[in-house]
């Protein structure tokens, strides 16, 4: 039963509570969505909720905004300036919760992800230490770089409080074409869309179609659309308008969310290996297999399955992986509900030479369910654990 929750206003106050708060007390920290089912008896609860500030200085391109506001309400108030943060993260999380997790979208084609956006954050460590990272203007070299820690780290060595993030301009207009393939068709085609020198925003496969996502100025995206359509030759292909493009893009990004009961397996490589794998992949998994989507520059795919059997499927990707010498990927397990036997085994089941880390999740903020990550066992993790957070406080 969780005992304490708080709703820390400034970064001045959340620093306090911590500092007061017994040492060996975990701490989980809760955004817009999350689920508490990790919390137990001896965990004190924060929310981020009460961090909401944001100051957009839109002649220098960057805003700074408290972890707890919703990515969709800053994403709408920069538009309100003609600007944006590039990045376009599953649900309704917050700040705090799409930098935590590392959360991406169809836009990693030509950004990268949320962490190649952020040039500063403020994050309170577990003694009630307030740290800074970079700074408010893009070219900024001082000190640490904190922010890329923290971001993907899943809140396990201390409290976001504060992003400051590079913006762009909006585009004028956004055009998708859906070009309808196989699945092994999607490298021949994406080395056709390369070579005919326009510049793509986005290019992701899923449901039977490679969507390419061209954005720029009105007078010209038509004629670097006709372009494309004619370098791919393929019938059938569907040009969508700036409406039909951003939805089409939020249904992508939303295809990373387990359905409940059920996880998502992502991983990431080199472009040309995901490619090469995806085929066995998508084999591999099909008797539960709901959706996926493949981000095919970037080299990255989520797999949703159903949660049945998740150990199985865990083994079969290993499998897989282990065939293709998979030493240079990713794997991360999301799950929307609460499967212990799976978290626990997944590290020994599939490869003895894993460890596994699962963090706090208050600031995921995309539903209720729980993450693992999976990397070589370094040490690394432990070692940057006993200099930011010695007692444990958020490490689960």
């Amino acid at each position: 039963m969780v005992t304490d929750v708080v709703t820390p206003a400034t970064v001045e106050e959340l620093a306090e509570w911590l500092s007061q708060l017994d040492r060996d007390r975990h701490v989980l920290v809760r955004g817009m969505s999350t689920n508490s089912l990790v919390a137990g008896e001896d965990h004190a609860v924060v929310s981020t909720l009460g961090l909401v500030d944001i100051e957009h200085r839109v002649d220098d391109f960057s805003v700074s905004v408290g972890s707890g506001i919703s990515w969709r309400q800053l994403q709408d108030q920069l538009a309100r300036a003609g600007q944006r943060v590039a990045v376009d993260p599953p649900g309704s999380g917050t700040v705090g919760g799409v930098v935590a997790t590392g959360a991406r979208g169809g836009l990693l084609h030509r950004y990268g992800g949320v962490r190649d956006q952020i040039i500063g954050m403020t994050v309170v460590l577990a003694d009630g230490t307030v740290a800074h990272s970079g700074g408010t203007v893009i070219k900024n070299v001082a000190g640490y770089d904190l922010a890329k820690l923290l971001t993907g780290a899943r809140g396990r060595f201390g409290v976001i409080a504060e992003v400051i993030f590079r913006t762009r301009p909006l585009p004028e207009s956004q055009r998708t074409l859906l070009i309808p393939i196989d699945v092994a068709e999607i490298r021949e085609v994406a080395t056709v869309l390369t070579r005919a020198k326009v510049e793509v925003s986005a290019l992701s496969f899923a449901e039977g179609f490679l969507s390419c996502l061209i954005e720029g100025g009105e007078a010209a995206i038509d004629r670097r659309v006709e372009r494309l359509r004619a370098a791919v030759a393929i019938s059938g292909i569907e040009i969508l308008d700036d409406r039909g493009s951003q939805e089409r893009w939020h249904h992508l990004s939303d295809l990373q969310l387990p359905v409940d009961g059920g996880l998502v397996f992502a991983f990431s490589t080199r472009s040309a290996r995901m490619l090469k794998l995806l085929p066995r992949v998508v084999t591999s998994l099909a008797s539960s297999l709901v959706a996926y989507v493949a981000y095919v520059g970037a080299g990255v795919v989520d797999v949703s399955v159903d949660g049945a059997d998740a150990e199985k499927h865990l083994r079969e990707l290993a499998n897989i992986f282990d065939a293709a010498d998979g030493s240079d990927m990713d794997i991360r397990v999301e799950l929307r509900a609460r499967h212990d036997r799976c978290l626990y085994t997944f590290p020994k089941d599939v490869d003895p030479h894993l460890d596994s880390t699962t963090g706090p999740l208050g600031q995921v903020g995309h539903g209720s369910h729980l993450s693992m990550v999976a990397t070589p066992r370094s040490g690394l993790v432990d070692r940057i654990s006993v200099a930011l957070d010695p007692t444990g406080r958020f490490s689960y």
